[in-house]
């Protein structure tokens, strides 16, 4: 059972189970799997469960793999994630025992992790919860400054004193869960002999001043001459704050509300505090400047945002046994599912959990679109190809749209098995030498320039790779490559036909060019037309990389060198 759960997750590391080693791998791994009974392993970890934002994410799966229990961590570190995940590929049946999962509730703390918020009172959160599954919605109060995808239980109201849960930079108190957003942007200008202490006190003392969070800091921003200084440097690093600096140049971009002639003769700017709050957050001054002892502060809002994520996956050839960890993890990560309906069904086990958008064959631009407008509102998206995404897939359309509108997306293409290295290993070694990859679908490409490289690729004794090869509009396009390619090779050339590679459905028929058009082919078909050099031995197509001419004495079974 662990081996078969190595193959999805090769990173994955066995032991053989002994008590003593519990204590060792605790903290060093993100998940533990115990393959045995769950009361063998619920008093394992016992000695070391501390608290639920610490613990290890724990999970036990009984030895014939039918059953998956997460133990720990839930929802916090990912395990009835994990469960859920297992469970497609293992066909077993995932005990999920959260309460928000059983009431088919959203669980508040992955939303508050995804959102990236600070919680104030982490100690409210369980009563809050609670109140969500007997009432089924909470009442929500936002400022103005967040805009961050909301789950379908709350209700807005801008009344702070009925709301549930409060989400504001302000310091607030009372029995309401309190969501910090951070986008407080703090401006700064110091003298250099500044202690590391001075400013975190200036800083502290100024927003308390004024009714906000520290908590709600994202950033510190000065200009460049002030950015190397030690104390400063050891504050941002104490708090994990970004910090911006900017030239003189830059900060005189921006209209203050202060102005000192004094600072403006030593750094030729009006107001470092003021200017460089403001050029950090593109929002608006909220503190004026404040005048402390060896600094001055100014505090700027920003707009509080959820990044969206755009991944472009390939899915493989069809099989979910070909479908990488990497894709898998991307699929599970992601809240929306996009593509064309067959490949969605060819992955439909692994996302039924999921929101799913299937489109039709010719819906390339319509999906693209959406899937970037998807992830620019927040949403972590995931954008499949059959195969590989960067051969005749969606990567190339996500990002000709992305560069030609200027579009800030964050975007990750996971590879896959595409049909090529599929059909190429059902067939044998086909593809061991250069070769040529052409589609015969002259939907985006005229057929004249399709003809021409077929002709240069034959004509270069390329191995040819033939995709999309016959459809119900197009039915002589393959006659009319093959005739293409026969003025440079042999009736005799071996081809390869292979249907629904690694699918139930899988065929492969080994033929010659001068028949490869008289058997059965598809828009689910690769077509691999050998070289010159190309030949068929049994069931295997053949293409020499050449290593019989470099080592002819050692390529001949039964030579001593053999290996």
């Amino acid at each position: 059972m662990a081996e078969k759960i190595i193959q999805y997750f090769p990173d994955s590391k066995l032991y053989k189970f002994n008590r003593t080693d519990i204590s060792q791998i605790w903290n060093s791994h993100r998940f533990i799997i115990f393959i045995m009974a769950t009361g063998i392993a619920v008093r394992s970890i016992a000695p070391f469960i501390k608290d639920k934002k610490n613990d290890t994410a724990v999970l036990s799966i009984d030895e014939e793999g039918k059953y998956i229990i997460p133990i720990i961590g839930g929802h916090l570190k990912g395990a009835n994630e994990l469960a859920k995940t297992l469970a497609k590929f293992l066909n077993s049946t995932p005990f999920i025992t959260t309460a928000s999962d059983l009431n088919n509730l959203p669980a508040l703390d992955l939303w508050i992790k995804r959102c990236s918020l600070k919680v104030k009172n982490p100690e409210i959160l369980s009563k809050i919860m609670s109140k969500l599954i007997d009432n089924k919605n909470l009442m929500l109060f936002m400022e103005n400054s967040v805009q961050i995808p909301l789950l379908n239980c709350f209700q807005l109201t801008e009344n702070i004193s009925e709301a549930d849960i409060v989400i504001t930079n302000k310091i607030s108190k009372g029995d309401k869960l309190i969501l910090v957003p951070t986008n407080l942007f703090i401006g700064i200008g110091l003298h250099e002999w500044i202690t590391e202490e001075k400013i975190e006190r200036g800083i502290k003392e100024a927003l308390n001043r004024n009714g906000f969070e520290f908590k709600a800091v994202q950033a510190i921003a000065t200009i460049d001459k002030k950015s190397t200084y030690p104390a400063l440097l050891s504050f941002c690093k104490k708090y994990g704050l970004k910090l911006y600096s900017y030239t003189s140049e830059e900060l005189n971009s921006i209209t203050t509300v202060s102005h000192s002639d004094i600072v403006y003769k030593s750094v030729g700017v009006s107001s470092v505090s003021e200017q460089a709050c403001l050029l950090a957050s593109q929002g608006k001054l909220i503190i004026a400047k404040q005048i402390l002892k060896d600094m001055t502060v100014a505090v700027a809002e920003g707009i509080f945002s959820v990044r969206g994520k755009l991944y472009i996956v390939g899915t493989g050839p069809g099989n979910l046994n070909s479908i990488t960890p990497q894709a898998v993890k991307a699929l599970r990560n992601s809240e929306l599912i996009m593509g064309y309906k067959t490949y969605i069904g060819h992955i439909k086990s692994l996302i039924e959990d999921k929101q799913v958008l299937a489109y039709s064959m010719t819906d390339e631009v319509k999906r693209a679109k959406k899937a970037i407008n998807e992830a620019l509102n927040g949403k972590i998206v995931s954008l499949i190809s059959g195969g590989d995404p960067g051969v005749y897939g969606m990567a190339g359309i996500i990002l000709e749209i992305v560069a030609k509108n200027n579009v800030e997306l964050e975007i990750e293409i996971i590879p896959g098995i595409s049909a090529l290295n599929a059909c190429s290993a059902i067939s044998g070694a086909p593809i061991m030498n250069d070769f040529a990859v052409l589609s015969l679908s002259d939907r985006l490409t005229p057929w004249n320039v399709i003809e021409k490289r077929i002709d240069k690729s034959a004509e270069a004794d390329f191995v040819i790779v033939l995709y999309n090869p016959k459809s119900t509009a197009r039915q002589d396009h393959l006659t009319r490559a093959k005739e293409i390619i026969l003025k440079y090779r042999t009736n005799t050339t071996p081809v390869a036909i292979v249907r629904g590679a690694t699918r139930d459905e899988q065929s492969i028929v080994l033929t010659t060019l001068e028949k490869m058009d008289e058997h059965s082919v598809d828009m689910q078909t690769t077509v691999i037309i050998g070289n010159s050099k190309s030949f068929i031995y049994k069931n295997w197509l053949i293409t020499p990389r050449g290593y019989e001419a470099k080592y002819e004495r050692e390529y001949k079974l039964g030579s001593s060198s053999m290996g």
